[in-house]
């Protein structure tokens, strides 16, 4: 019984986000793209990134062939070259 109480509650936590990539940014904070489903767009993942000074923002993302298109919240849509980001979970784009 115990067993399985320990199995109903892990399954009940969230899934944690997985960063795939990062870079660092302007800012001397970090640009940041994730696995999770962007919650704004579900076509997109979820991105974002924080300043030195600890401001933070949500964006969707997306691989666009050469580039990376991120939509931020507040900054609009950017584009950034894949090179580059460094690339954490491997083997998802070439």
């Amino acid at each position: 019984m115990k067993a399985l109480l320990i199995l109903i509650a892990a399954l009940a936590l969230p899934a944690q986000a997985v960063t795939f990539a990062h870079v660092k940014n302007d800012a001397k904070g970090k640009i940041v793209l994730t696995d999770e489903v962007c919650a704004t767009d579900p076509s997109m993942l979820r991105s974002y990134f924080y300043t030195k000074d600890h401001y933070t923002e949500e964006g969707c993302w997306l691989d666009d062939d050469l580039t990376v298109l991120v939509i931020w919240e507040k900054e609009g849509t950017k584009r950034y070259q894949k090179k580059i980001f460094t690339v954490v979970k491997r083997n998802e784009w070439a």
